[in-house]
């Protein structure tokens, strides 16, 4: 009989590991039973199927955006410009009921917060939610996509970066060397 090898990965370690993947910044919105606008920067957003179009999304347990939150209920990602950190950590670190004072957003088809500048925003409806440790995997079926100019915000190593664009394709890129321009 083999014994199986418990193996211990400290928190610290873990977070410092996958934070040298760099993530786009999403600031996550919904309406709140009451109709109030709320949201929250999120940087675990993927894209899952093309058909039906499907995202996932990784909240803590512990956030106010799930509460109230259930399947079929609306809600959208907005993809940060790069020159909206102020925004990023406006929606993780302020209270939360001032977090849309005096910024611009519209109101999405449904009904949801879509905040201006955000370089996509997906309109989604949820479909399935996952326990996975101390989060969940929250999974929505796009509904709608706006998309303007800009290249994204990105985090990496505690920080937010701007990617620099290819030249002459008009598209966000890393400029790898050997890539054509």
């Amino acid at each position: 009989m083999s014994q199986v090898q418990q193996r211990s990965v400290e928190a610290s370690d873990f977070r410092g590991a996958c934070g040298l993947f760099p993530t786009g910044v999403t600031v996550v919105t919904r309406s709140t039973a009451d109709g109030r606008p709320y949201g929250m920067t999120v940087s675990s957003f993927t894209s899952v199927s093309l058909d039906p179009p499907l995202i996932l999304i990784c909240i803590d347990k512990r956030a106010g955006f799930l509460a109230d939150f259930h399947t079929a209920m609306p809600f959208a990602v907005n993809v940060l410009r790069e020159d909206q950190q102020n925004v990023a950590v406006r929606f993780s670190q302020s209270l939360e009921e001032r977090r849309f004072e005096g910024l611009d957003w519209t109101e999405g088809s449904s009904g949801v917060p879509l905040l201006g500048g955000a370089v996509a925003s997906f309109e989604c409806r949820l479909v399935q939610t996952v326990e996975a440790g101390d989060h969940f995997v929250l999974i929505g079926e796009v509904e709608e996509i706006r998309r303007q100019s800009g290249r994204a915000l990105v985090w990496c190593e505690s920080g937010y970066h701007c990617l620099p664009g290819l030249a002459g394709s008009g598209l966000p890129g890393l400029g790898l060397p050997g890539s054509q321009s």
